[in-house]
């Protein structure tokens, strides 16, 4: 019976290329078609074999709340090759377990707090540089930004010339990832010209690297940065982290947290920009925030960001694949190397958990308090994004920033339509913006 209610679901008509190409480049196209034909469960058959894609609550729970040895990950052969074999988002069971252990204490709780005052002068400088009159795109001042507080934060480097430097070889890596060689792996070769540009934007971060932890090792540092913090961690067995997962665990941190921080940045600013009522009430509540912690513990400004990250999620899809069997419900059953896409694009427009669910209204947030199922913009259970606090705290430094001190104005009349960025989706044209009025 299970077998056979895995077969019985609908598939999408479109040949399985071209299904690959919408979902790659045009996700909302491809979920919002796909629920208008195929209902909120079906499936697409892929090299790798057969996928359940999914938006049902129910089924988004049991996914999240599977055990750990349950699910490996697509990402070893999309992802492998670009953040390394051993990336937190590459490894599943025992090994994945070990690595968040190890991962979690520098990005969350009292080291975000430590690193504030570092991200609140890196907002001072950026949002200082826009004068009247001045005109730019949101995701470059937010990548800008990024780039400079992983500088800071992540790798430690604070003199000018070198932080000029590694910010050069950060941001080459970050716009060369090939975005057709993500979703199609075979490309991910020396002949495929893009994937060819990558592997030197990544040799060079090698080589700057290597160099830097043989200094700080050599000198025992005890720095406050992530990197020295990861250097100074140690295995259940007191061993240190070898250089090659360490490196894998920086990669993933620049190009997953980097990317998903300044799209949500960018995003924000034109959400609010765009519904005037929204900047007014949230203008009024940042008005007498003194320090980052008072803007950490705003409702409202947590209520925007997250109502943007629902509306236009940065992540369009969260997958699983089986490595013994696992039901999806009473009825579906899902084998081995069989996978799960659960898809958010779906999810956060599904009108009977967000009633209109087109409508930008950040106060469904203050309203209601969504399960971890529902609302995924960093997908869920053993497998959640690492760096999403560590995200969610810059955003609202810089965010809180602009709104307190700076008027801008849209320069495009219609939405910024969305585009494939690497393993994100983001605005096309980066939201181009003029300012009004600074202070």
């Amino acid at each position: 019976m299970s077998t056979s209610a895995l077969i019985s679901l609908p598939k999408p008509k479109t040949p399985p290329l071209l299904g690959v190409l919408e979902y790659a480049f045009a996700p909302r196209r491809f979920a919002a078609r796909n629920a208008r034909q195929l209902g909120r469960v079906y499936r697409v058959d892929s090299a790798t074999g057969t996928i359940v894609v999914t938006s049902v609550p129910e089924h988004v729970k049991r996914v999240f709340a599977a055990a750990p040895d349950v699910f490996d990950t697509f990402s070893q052969f999309t992802l492998g090759g670009i953040v390394g074999q051993h990336s937190v988002l590459v490894t599943a069971g025992q090994t994945h377990r070990r690595q968040r252990k190890l991962l979690a204490p520098p990005l969350t709780g009292a080291r975000l707090r430590a690193f504030s005052a570092t991200m609140q002068e890196i907002a001072d400088q950026h949002v200082a540089k826009l004068t009247q009159g001045r005109e730019f795109r949101a995701l470059d001042l937010a990548t800008d930004f990024t780039l400079d507080v992983i500088v800071r934060t992540v790798f430690g480097v604070t003199e000018a010339a070198e932080a000029a430097h590694l910010t050069g070889i950060l941001r080459a890596m970050v716009d060369e990832v090939p975005v057709l060689a993500v979703f199609q792996p075979r490309l991910q070769r020396a002949w495929f010209p893009p994937w060819a540009r990558y592997l030197r934007s990544s040799q060079r971060f090698d080589a700057w690297l290597r160099d830097k932890v043989a200094e700080r090792r050599q000198r025992d540092d005890h720095g406050e940065d992530v990197l020295s913090l990861l250097l100074q961690t140690r295995a259940e067995d007191a061993s240190p982290m070898e250089y090659e997962e360490l490196r894998d665990q920086l990669v993933t941190l620049l190009l997953a947290g980097h990317e998903t921080t300044s799209i949500a940045l960018a995003s924000c600013l034109e959400q609010i920009h765009r519904h005037p009522a929204v900047l007014a009430r949230l203008r009024d509540e940042l008005s007498a925030a003194t320090d980052p912690e008072e803007v950490q513990r705003n409702a409202y400004l947590a209520a925007v960001i997250d109502e943007t990250l629902r509306i236009a999620p940065i992540l369009s899809d969260v997958t699983r694949r089986v490595r013994g069997e696992f039901w999806l419900d009473e009825q579906l059953k899902l084998s081995t190397n069989d996978g799960v896409l659960v898809l958010i694009e779906a999810l956060h427009h599904d009108p009977e958990l967000y009633p209109e669910p087109a409508q930008y209204r950040p106060e469904r947030f203050l309203e209601r308090k969504f399960a971890t199922y529902e609302f995924v913009p960093f997908g869920g259970g053993t497998r959640r994004c690492l760096g999403a606090a560590f995200s969610d705290y810059e955003t609202k430094i810089l965010l809180s920033t602009i709104v307190r001190r700076v008027s801008l104005q849209l320069r495009r009349a219609r939405p910024d339509p969305r585009a494939r960025r690497n393993i994100t989706l983001g605005p096309k044209h980066g939201v181009p913006m003029r300012v009004e009025h600074s202070s």
